[in-house]
Parts: C-alpha cells; structure tokens; sequence
C-alpha cells in the first residue's frame, strides 16, 4: 500500500511509542509511523533519540520503490528546552519535514499527547496544502524548492529558520506571497531564472527535463530526507535547476555538496551545473 503520510515523534518512551503506532494507524489512513521507543535517559530531544529516528525514517522511506507525489511528512516533538536541542533537530532533518512542537504541559501524559497529535495533523492539512502549491505547482515562479546551501539571499536565509512556525493558513499564505514577490525581483529574464547574492542564475528545470523521478537523493540521512520533501510535502520528482553564471562564461565560484563539503567549482571550467533541491550537484566532478 502507497504510504501518503509519514509520521514521525522524537524521544518517545516505550508506552509512548506503542500508543502512537497503535493509534495514529487507525486514525490516519495511509500512514506509517516511526516513533523509535528510547531508553531512560535518551528521552526528549537527546542526540540519540534523534539520530536513530532519522535512520529509522530513512530506512522506510528507501524501501519506497514507487514514493507518492503527494505524500507528507511531519515531524512531532515535545518544545525544546534548550536551543541546541532544536539546531539539532534542524541540523538532522534538514528542511524536509514540518516540524510541529507539542506543549511541554503534554509530556508524560500519553493519551493527551497522542490525541494533541491527532488533532494537529488535522489542522495541518491545510497548511501542507499551500506548501505544496508553491513548492510543486509554482516551482518555477516560488522560492521554496531553492537548494538551501547555494542559493545565497535573505529569502533562504530565513527559509533555513523555522519560519512557518505558529502561521495560520491565511498568515501562510502571505508569507509565501512575500517570498514570491522578493524572489521575483531577482529575476533574470533574458536568462529565464533568478540571480543570487553570488551572481549565479538559477533556472528552473523544464518538465520534460526531470525525468519523472526523485533522483538523485543522497546517501546521508539528511540529504537523502530533502531529497524527497520539502517543509513536508513532497518535491516534484526529478525536478532541478540549470546553474550559471551571469558574469562570466564559466561558473568561477565555489559550491557547496549535499553533504555540506565544498566543491571547487571554478577550476572546472563549467559553463553551467544542475543544482537539486538537496544541493546535490550534477554531474558529479
């Protein structure tokens, strides 16, 4: 069966991560649920609890042969009490999933924290739906599909923050309406893309030009997620941009992998790259 929304809870204890999975299956259809049962001590927002509930969720999501186009991806953890542990969170999903924070007045109360979740997916439907608008059917024209680490502004200097946090569905939409208009004015229409602070012209990827698959995805836990989703929703399959340089013949500035490394791209004497989603730079050097 096509899995349409992934669900997954950080720290959970054992009891915790039983109610989840037992209840969430019958209440949300399609759905599975990775809620990794930690031990005393790893619960919350630990290190531990983190990582393993992102091998967890890459595990199932590779073994995916044929993905949903329209699948969703949510995140669930108690408030942070300490803002490492959110870098952390954000460090490790990348910007792939919605990332939703469950009142510190639910925690060690099972039953209220699985309902609060219930009733949270509910609510968040709608929000996934604007997410999805701009980032699959208006990808061409909206910002929120840009590769996080090469393309340089302020517009994904603040996607790279929990911007949407707290919104409400018509506080989303303006949001996003912001983000289009400022995206609009670094538009280089002879070029048919958008220019960044580093003078490189992103060009959205023609239809016929992605394949129809989400390729290539990565083989790190977090680029391998972004790969996929985007603020939880998923990215048009295949989909990238054509990058070059708007002052010179060839790309003379550095970027940067999927992974994070630098990549000297300037000594490579390329006339333009493919860029996806996940910063992963094709072709390969």
């Amino acid at each position: 069966m096509t899995v349409e929304h992934y669900i997954a809870f950080i720290g959970a204890g054992q009891q915790l991560s039983d109610k989840l999975k037992a209840t969430l299956t019958r209440s949300v259809s399609n759905c599975w649920v990775v809620a990794p049962a930690m031990r005393r001590g790893y619960l919350g927002n630990t290190e531990p609890a983190v990582l393993l509930t992102a091998q967890q969720l890459h595990r199932r999501l590779a073994s995916d042969r044929f993905p949903s186009p329209t699948a969703r991806l949510y995140l669930f953890l108690y408030e942070p009490t300490e803002t490492h542990q959110l870098d952390l969170i954000w460090n490790t999903f990348g910007h792939a999933s919605w990332i939703e924070q469950i009142p510190l007045s639910f925690k060690d109360k099972i039953t209220p924290t699985v309902s609060h979740i219930e009733q949270q997916i509910g609510r968040i439907q709608s929000l996934l739906h604007k997410i999805s608008e701009a980032t699959c059917s208006q990808r061409k024209s909206c910002p929120l599909a840009l590769p996080l680490r090469n393309f340089g502004s302020r517009i994904t200097n603040r996607l790279k923050t929990h911007w949407y946090n707290g919104l409400d569905e018509d506080q989303l939409t303006d949001v996003i309406r912001s983000l289009k208009a400022q995206y609009n004015q670094v538009r280089v229409r002879d070029k048919g893309g958008f220019k960044d602070n580093k003078n490189l012209v992103f060009k959205p990827a023609n239809d016929n030009e992605c394949h129809g698959i989400p390729h290539p995805l990565g083989n790190t836990h977090k680029a391998f997620l972004c790969g996929r989703f985007r603020f939880g929703v998923s990215l048009y399959p295949g989909f990238h941009f054509d990058v070059s340089s708007e002052k010179t013949e060839t790309i003379q500035c550095n970027l940067v992998t999927e992974i994070g490394c630098v990549r000297m791209v300037g000594s490579e004497h390329r006339r333009y790259i493919n860029i996806f989603p996940n910063d992963y730079l094709l072709p390969a050097k």
